[in-house]
């Protein structure tokens, strides 16, 4: 339960998170290929739907916006994920922690849960050469087929949601709430399907242990647990796999994972592959085309409404100059391909590659101090996964101040129509340049050494009204304009006066 907050202080800590995730805003590569909707009357689109939902969320509190982030290692130990959850929710409320897997594997970073289960039950998850099967969404699941097994989730929460395979041979199991019985279920069936079983909590969101515990020699499959919150605010989902590839969502039956995406009812789904893809000798693009537009035509049909995110593969790099080589080709391959699927399926690309710097930003993050990416050049400490977190809230907060006005009115038609939108601002860590940065212009006090601040980002206001975002001057003519604070930066970006006058003052 977050502690009130008056309306004026909420104000101020609001606008400041604004302008906390407003920074890596700039800053992202995103390239937008939504379909926008018209002015002419015709239905709105999914990124109308996307900002409308948090426009009713942030005014009328009355609702909860959920987010299923799926995604390879960057997304399984939800460092990077988590840095998102933590902002909007922040903002626009916490409702719960959403989807996740009652097993004893790694613990979700940001989140105030713990699970596991007895020696009984044992997990299973897709392989490259693997069949397609019933799994969950994180692409994983847990099965026992003997009695007396228990599996469990503590965490915050009103509302219990299990996802259950209903199979041939299958058991049957109870639920239990803080150790009191709650139901039972059988899980036979002729033939699979998903089944879900609900429970809500009377009373405040408390900390509660939700169990579920065999009864008999059977096959009991567990897909998920979602847990949420009564309270009304964000529910965000981090369903990453070790290892996995875009293909791997194919894995799962097809009926099985559209059944449990539209149960989700999702508002945003976010895609964060292409990591894995590069470790082999080629990408088949045209097979990984249509793998990738497999999925998000099943996106498109489980939850018609959800905004799809198609994260491109951060920066990967390698001590050996002709496997980073590489790695750069199959990497620029990945991203080609995610952009001709958003194009033509109504998606929307965050370039991740591009606004950490782009080929050789992975050996650069790993050099620095403290370093940012691990030795692997492949994965990231958690300073670099922060910041590749703030780089996806910053980008889907500029989506919903592109959507809405300085009254607060949901505006798509600002977007003027157009069928996409690509946008590609300076990397926030360039090729650092080792020399100090000089110059003649009046500015000159505030330019520094970038390779001694790599983390200092610079906003220059130039003559015609146009901001440039940078943490190497030298690309700048310092002549020609100034360099202004983050906060005047932000208030010219979102088009606001006051209270930004103030705050640039």
């Amino acid at each position: 339960m977050r502690p009130y907050v008056g309306k004026s202080s909420w104000c101020r800590q609001r606008g400041l998170m604004r302008l906390w995730v407003s920074i890596p805003a700039l800053i992202v590569g995103v390239l937008l290929a939504a379909r926008w909707s018209r002015p002419d009357g015709a239905p709105s689109m999914p990124v109308d739907s996307f900002v409308s939902s948090l426009h009713s969320l942030e005014t009328q509190h009355a609702r909860k916006v959920r987010i299923l982030h799926f995604g390879d290692s960057h997304i399984a130990s939800d460092t990077e994920s988590s840095v998102v959850r933590l902002y909007l929710q922040s903002i626009f409320g916490d409702a719960g922690p959403g989807l996740a897997l009652p097993w004893g594997g790694p613990r979700l970073s940001s989140l105030n849960i713990a699970y596991g289960d007895t020696y009984g039950w044992q997990r299973y998850h897709p392989t490259y050469s693997s069949p397609v099967e019933d799994t969950g969404l994180s692409l994983s699941y847990i099965e026992a087929q003997s009695p007396h097994q228990s599996a469990w989730i503590e965490a915050t929460g009103g509302e219990f949601r299990v996802y259950f395979l209903a199979q041939p041979g299958g058991g049957e199991a109870e639920f239990l709430l803080d150790g009191s019985f709650l139901g039972v279920r059988k899980t036979n069936a002729e033939l699979p399907q998903v089944e879900e079983a609900s429970f809500q909590v009377a009373g405040p969101d408390t900390r509660h242990r939700f169990e579920i515990r065999t009864t008999d020699f059977g096959r009991v499959r567990i897909l998920g647990v979602s847990v949420e919150k009564a309270a009304p605010g964000i529910v965000y989902s981090a369903l990453g796999l070790v290892g996995a590839r875009a293909e791997y969502l194919l894995k799962c039956r097809e009926e099985t994972f559209e059944e449990q995406v539209s149960s989700e009812h999702p508002d945003l789904i976010i895609l964060g592959y292409g990591t894995n893809e590069t470790s082999g000798s080629y990408l088949d693009e045209n097979a990984y085309d249509a793998a990738l537009a497999a999925i998000t035509s099943r996106l498109h049909r489980a939850a018609p409404a959800a905004l799809v995110i198609l994260l491109t593969p951060p920066d990967r790099g390698d001590s050996r100059p002709s496997q980073a080589q590489h790695f750069q080709q199959i990497l620029q391959q990945i991203m080609a391909v995610q952009r001709d699927v958003a194009e033509r399926d109504g998606a929307i690309v965050f370039d991740l590659h591009t606004a950490m710097g782009g080929a050789g930003s992975a050996e650069r993050w790993a050099s620095e101090l403290p370093p940012l990416a691990r030795p692997d050049m492949t994965h990231f400490t958690n300073d670099g996964y922060s910041l590749l977190g703030r780089y996806i809230v910053g980008g889907i907060m500029k989506l919903y101040d592109a959507g809405t006005e300085v009254d607060g009115s949901i505006t798509p038609a600002s977007w003027g129509g157009k069928d996409h939108m690509s946008e590609l601002l300076p990397p926030l860590y360039p090729a650092l340049n080792p020399n100090p940065t000089r110059s003649s212009g009046s500015q000159g006090e505030n330019l520094q050494d970038p390779s001694t601040s790599p983390s200092q980002v610079y906003y220059f206001l130039t003559p015609d009204g146009q901001i440039v975002v940078t943490n190497d001057l030298t690309t700048i003519d310092a002549g020609h304009g100034k360099v202004i604070s983050a906060e005047e930066a932000s208030c010219i970006m979102r088009g606001k006066s006051s209270p930004c006058d103030s705050a640039a003052q």
